[in-house]
């Protein structure tokens, strides 16, 4: 029940506004699909990792919640350290997401 609410919590503070932030600066930076895709892809596996991750260490979720909402981290630097099957995706992507929309 506990791991439930967990992974639902997962869900919608981290995957969710993962997807949405990352699809969009990529999109908007004009990466190709190939990239675009690997990172959805990857960002809809990490649910797996990260819950797992979060339902043994809750208090590692909650803090990673927090810095994510304060902006003391990016999602980029989550999946990157918590979620090692990201780093090709990420590799791909660093071009288009270390660069400035405009």
């Amino acid at each position: 029940m506990f791991g439930d609410f967990l992974l639902l919590l997962v869900n919608v503070l981290i995957i969710e506004p993962a997807q949405a932030e990352l699809s969009a600066r990529l999109g908007g930076l004009g990466a190709p699909a190939a990239v675009m895709q690997g990172v959805s892809s990857c960002v809809a596996a990490a649910h797996t990792t990260l819950g797992a991750l979060y339902t043994e260490n809750p208090w590692e979720g909650i803090t990673t919640a927090f810095r994510l909402w304060t902006g003391l981290t990016s999602y980029e630097a989550v999946l990157q350290a918590e979620v090692p099957a990201c780093e090709p995706a990420l590799k791909a992507a660093r071009p288009f997401i270390a660069r400035e929309p405009g």
